[in-house]
């Protein structure tokens, strides 16, 4: 088909993400187990497979593209090709969106009324399951498909759908699905250690114990106690490392750490991420990642603070050229200025001005020393609207005007 090597190329980029890929040709009878790697084989016996086509792949419609969402938390991307020589259908999948916690597994279980024993297969399956972050990516790769195979960007539509293969078979006892299940079963213990050591690194990095990390097991080497998924690597590392930015993230809100500032740390480290050269420097990173989510939430956390300061802690950090005066602020917050101001400076141990001008300082600091803008530029990019008072309140924070503290630092 005209389409052929289209195809062959994205299962090919797709396979270098280390992401599952299956073209299936006329699944009329059967379709194969890789589709769900095997879960629904293990579940309800291997013969699951044989109704699948029955209960969904005979519904997919033409010039459809489908992104569904499954009771597993699966998510896979499915269209039926234009071959009227033969019923051909692209399926991407299973991934994640992030790591399933033992709290959605054990509810999963207990909704499919299965043993106690398939807690231990469900975490080892979605150990090897890759996560996506951010799936539209994968979505973008399937529309660019989509304009090729159909012709056009408007010539096909995109669906989304939970739930989309109906599961109604009777679960089989999780002890009869032979050798591969048991060897599953064996890796309890070592899994269970792995998620013990997670949640003492969560702990502490949402407490920005930094002493404390080097002890746990974790954080010294985070692959521990979990097989490697993929044959590359680096690919592995990669995962693994975009599974502890995740953990880290949510480390972090635990913390008290405002969205805005996480977000920012863990796009930078999914970009570095991404990026890596080498298995030497993924541990370097490794441990980058870690220390910096700790001073996160050791300079950023609210935890400690009154809902009206910790929201205007926030507003501050968000944007130093804003009107931040107390007058402004205390508006927007709906709250009495004088109660706030004194509430602001019981809780800080400083006037909220001071606070204000501190942050600006701060981030003036940081231009000067790592840009060549002008010191007027600068004055306005941290929130300052008259030059000379900037430079007399940086000489008053510093002891040195702002020309001399870059030349200091050169």
């Amino acid at each position: 088909m005209y389409y052929d090597d289209k195809i062959e190329f994205l299962i090919s980029l797709l396979d270098a993400f280390q992401v599952p890929c299956q073209l299936i040709s006329s699944p009329k009878e059967k379709v194969p187990s890789e589709i769900d790697c095997g879960l629904r084989g293990v579940l309800f016996g291997k013969d699951t497979y044989r109704s699948i086509p029955e209960n969904f792949m005979d519904n997919v419609a033409d010039n459809t593209i489908y992104r569904y969402y499954d009771q597993f938390f699966c998510r896979y991307i499915l269209l039926k090709l234009p071959d009227p020589d033969c019923q051909r259908f692209l399926f991407v999948g299973p991934y994640l969106e992030e790591m399933l916690t033992k709290v959605q597994i054990n509810t999963l279980i207990q909704k499919l009324n299965l043993p106690e024993d398939s807690r231990r297969f469900f975490a080892l399956f979605y150990e090897k399951l890759p996560v996506i972050n951010d799936e539209n990516w994968l979505l973008t790769m399937a529309q660019t498909l989509g304009k090729v195979l159909w012709k056009g960007e408007d010539s096909y539509r995109i669906e989304y759908i939970d739930y989309m293969i109906p599961d109604q078979n009777n679960p089989v006892p999780v002890t009869s699905s032979g050798e591969q299940l048991m060897e599953s079963v064996k890796a309890l213990d070592i899994i269970e250690e792995h998620y013990r050591n997670e949640n003492q690194l969560m702990e502490a990095v949402s407490k920005g114990q930094i002493r404390n990390i080097a002890s746990i097991p974790a954080a010294t080497s985070f692959t521990q106690g979990t097989e490697p998924r993929l044959l590359n690597p680096l690919r592995n590392r990669k995962n693994y490392l975009i599974i502890l930015n995740t953990i880290l993230r949510k480390s972090a809100e635990m913390g008290g750490v405002h969205p805005l500032h996480i977000d920012k740390l863990s796009a930078l480290f999914s970009r570095k991420i991404e990026n890596l050269p080498s298995l030497k420097q993924s541990l370097t990173l490794q441990e980058k990642m870690i220390r910096e989510y700790c001073q996160l939430v050791r300079k950023y956390s609210l935890k400690q603070y009154s809902y009206y300061v910790g929201r205007a802690i926030t507003l501050i950090h968000y944007d130093l050229t804003a009107d931040l005066s107390l007058k402004s602020v205390s508006a927007q917050l709906n709250v009495n200025p004088s109660y706030f101001s004194n509430l602001f400076r019981k809780e800080i141990g400083c006037t909220y001005t001071d606070y204000v001008n501190r942050q600006r300082i701060d981030r003036a600091l940081i231009l000067l020393k790592t840009t060549n803008k002008l010191v007027q530029d600068i004055s306005a990019d941290c929130g300052f609207s008259d030059t000379n008072y900037f430079i007399r309140l940086f000489k008053k924070n510093t002891g040195q005007t702002p020309s001399q503290y870059r030349e200091s630092t050169i």
